[in-house]
């Protein structure tokens, strides 16, 4: 009885990880810039969650000294191992939308991030 107790533990948490998506969970990203002379990191964190192909979650900044309020994800998709988002976080300057958009690698996270109005860039996240 305890081997059946341990077998079926055992497949209910095998289960359990199959059924998150690629996705789901925490993801951050890293990356310097230099603005004004002065260099600095900002750190982006995800909190992802995905059913049926639609992903939602929230999203938080960290650049230099500012952290602007944490915000929710829109427009989430996953297909596969394609994904897709955007975030608007609310800055002195005004609000700013980013897109999101590219492949769930493993613990990774890998593709562009394009601002309205701006060009796209390269962004990766890791798997936390």
């Amino acid at each position: 009885m305890k081997r059946f107790f341990s077998l079926a533990g055992s497949a209910l948490l095998f289960m359990a990880t199959a059924i998150a998506g690629p996705i789901d969970g925490k993801w951050v990203a890293e990356r310097k810039m230099e603005r004004d002379g002065q260099a600095m990191t900002i750190v982006q964190t995800f909190e992802l969650k995905e059913e049926g192909g639609k992903v939602t979650g929230k999203f938080s900044m960290k650049f230099g000294e500012m952290e602007p309020p944490a915000s929710e994800i829109k427009d989430g998709k996953l297909d596969g191992n394609k994904f897709s988002f955007s975030t608007t976080i609310s800055t002195p300057n005004g609000d700013m939308k980013t897109n999101y958009s590219g492949t769930v690698e493993g613990a990774m996270m890998k593709g562009n991030a394009e601002r309205e109005g701006g060009q796209a860039r390269p962004f990766e996240a890791k798997k936390q």
